[in-house]
């Protein structure tokens, strides 16, 4: 990209770091607010709460539920569910394992052992509840005595009785067949009305399990995710933190008309939750909240990012429940738990590869992913399939790039011109607009013809870096000295004995930033400057580079290759140019002649063919 396109990226991301900020500084202050208040509340150790979600007895003999006004902490989930028997069970499937309980009757972890060698919903907590659990309240606990009535290599089936006479079977299943995958979960449900009362309920939640950022670091926060009638969103922990306008809130609730599925995801893996019963959609809530990770004891816990690193944790509810004794009602839901890659997600279809959330540009980048991952084929490297997808865009983006450095060489030449007019008509600055756009039709330029080039390669460079900011496909793979293209490609850590501002005790050696500045430095020195840069443009132009290097110094190493590789590409085009492509001639344009009067017969009134129109009389009205 040329300068006009850095400075809009620039503009872009100093907006966003500015709301950051803000939202920081009104996390911190609220978090004060919150301990003060917990610091001055009185304690009560005389009377036992009862367990949210759970039926009790209230003094007409009715059963209750207990409202819950908060989500459950850990310790109440663990001292909630410590007398519960618990039984386990494994399925493999691929190179994915997933780990059952009956604490919940769900996925209490499931091992991806490919590739990717992490844990999905075994997150910085002390307990968390299985993916499926069956909660009677959004933030309630399910503690309904579960027990495995049926297993084999490829299901297993849990029953249970809730304090409210209501038998809750929940069967779980590899999926077969076309549209199956490894990373795909079948489960029933079944609520059957043991009681003698009629059953109604709008309140069954289906927990949805948590995410949280691999490194606390990391720049994409972890998220919970919606679909209502393909009407896809996300929210991340930051939406919890408030901004300029909002506050700091604990948790999310909202009604959907057509509630598809639900899930949380980080950067590159998710989980949804999709209903597949048949019918079509159904009504539905969406719960979720956050929770600070506990990084005691892992590498992070002197990383200051680690005081604030939240995790994300969610629930869907089930269709309005109503049955009457002895009947029951099924629902049929898919469980997706893997990465988030959209060739995966859109084969196995349901609108899941909406979780990608490319953004605007999703057209351009889904496209791009389609080409990338074949040129991974052919090449066998990702960092490869890197290089040549920018290769390929660059080439097809010549011709634009060309015409835009013809039009600011054209303007460039103009720039003696429009000094000596900004001389003479310096008290006059209306006056000297009009010279100058007067200056620009003599010569037949066009001011915005540098701009407008440029503003069509801006889509496809958000495109594309969606595409490689999200890509789960490059989380491991190397290239050259990088280890993983999707963090930093660190060679070398510097240690001080001292703390430096900013960097602190030390620093990471990070090789394709320091490419891609100097790279970037390059180009600018060899584009040609437009006519109308200034001294403080110029500074900017200046330092934009440095700026560019700071913010991006820890991104993903795709990100910094793929930045060097167009930087590259963009000096040897300005060579080549400046080669073969003639220098413009600057000659005052010839005005056209104008053309003569219309000959159409309708509307030329000097057609001698046209006929005129006759008037005829009017002919007198009675009593007129």
């Amino acid at each position: 990209m040329d300068r006009k396109a850095w400075i809009v990226v620039t503009l872009c991301v100093i907006g966003l770091g500015v709301n950051q900020w803000f939202s920081f500084k009104n996390q911190q202050a609220y978090a004060a607010q919150l301990a003060l208040a917990e610091a001055n509340k009185p304690k009560n150790t005389e009377a036992q709460p009862a367990v949210p979600g759970v039926a009790t007895a209230s003094t007409d003999g009715a059963a209750t539920t207990t409202p819950t006004l908060s989500a459950a902490k850990p310790d109440a989930v663990a001292a909630a569910t410590a007398n519960l028997p618990e039984e386990k069970h494994s399925l493999v499937s691929g190179s994915v394992t997933y780990h059952f309980s009956s604490k919940g009757a769900g996925v209490a972890k499931a091992v991806l052992a490919a590739g990717d060698k992490i844990t999905l919903n075994e997150v910085g907590r002390k307990t968390l509840e299985p993916i499926g659990a069956l909660r009677r309240e959004a933030t309630g606990i399910d503690i309904v005595p579960y027990k495995i009535i049926e297993k084999s290599d490829k299901s297993v089936t849990f029953e249970g009785v809730s304090a409210d006479g209501i038998t809750i079977r929940k069967a779980y299943k590899l999926t077969e067949g076309e549209k199956s995958d490894e990373h795909l979960l079948a489960l029933s449900i079944t609520l059957t009305n043991t009681g003698s009362v009629p059953h109604k309920s709008e309140e069954y939640y289906l927990y949805t399990g948590a995410a949280s950022s691999i490194s606390p670091d990391e720049v994409l926060k972890p998220s919970f995710f919606w679909n209502d009638a393909g009407d896809a969103d996300h929210k991340d922990t930051h939406s919890f933190a408030g901004g300029w306008f909002s506050q700091e809130k604990n948790e999310h609730r909202a009604s959907h008309a057509r509630l598809r599925y639900g899930g949380v995801m980080s950067r590159f893996y998710a989980t949804i939750v999709s209903r597949v019963t048949p019918g079509g959609d159904k009504p539905g809530k969406i719960w979720a909240t956050r929770f600070l990770v506990d990084h005691a004891g892992d590498k992070y816990a002197a990383y200051d990012s680690a005081k604030h690193d939240y995790g994300i944790e969610s629930a869907l509810s089930l269709p309005p429940v109503e049955l009457a004794p002895g009947a029951s009602v099924t629902e049929q839901y898919e469980i997706y738990l893997g990465p988030k890659e959209y060739h995966r997600l859109s084969k196995l279809e349901g609108q899941r590869d909406f979780i990608m959330f490319y953004g605007m540009f999703g057209w351009i980048s889904k496209p791009l992913n389609t080409i990338m991952r074949w040129m991974h084929d052919v090449s066998g490297n990702w960092g490869v399939a890197i290089i040549l997808l920018t290769l390929v865009i660059r080439t097809v983006l010549w011709p634009l790039q060309s015409k835009a450095q013809y039009s600011m060489k054209r303007m460039g030449m103009l720039a003696p011109k429009m000094k000596e007019l900004q001389e003479k008509y310096k008290d006059d600055p209306q006056k000297q607009q009009m010279e100058v756009m007067k200056l620009y039709k003599d010569y037949g330029v066009n001011p915005v013809g540098g701009c407008l080039p440029m503003l069509m390669q801006i889509p496809i460079f958000f495109g594309f870096y969606s595409v490689l900011q999200n890509a789960a496909e490059l989380r491991g793979q190397g290239w050259l000295w990088v280890k993983d293209l999707s963090i930093s490609d660190t060679i070398y850590t510097f240690n001080f004995p001292f703390s430096l501002p900013i960097m602190g005790t030390d620093f990471d050696l990070n090789p394709l930033p320091l490419i891609m500045g100097v790279t970037m430095i390059l180009q600018m020195k060899l584009t040609p400057q437009p006519a109308t840069v200034d001294k403080s443009q110029k500074i900017m132009f200046a330092i934009m580079p440095f700026f560019f290097l700071f913010i991006s110094y820890n991104f993903a190493a795709a990100l910094s290759l793929y930045w060097s590789t167009q930087n590259l590409f963009a000096i040897f085009q300005s060579r080549v140019m400046k080669l073969y492509m003639k220098d413009p001639v600057l000659e005052k344009v010839e005005p056209k002649p104008k053309g003569a009067p219309s000959q159409n017969p309708f509307f030329n009134p000097m057609n001698p063919n046209q006929k005129e129109k006759k008037t005829k009389p009017k002919t007198p009205k009675l009593g007129g």
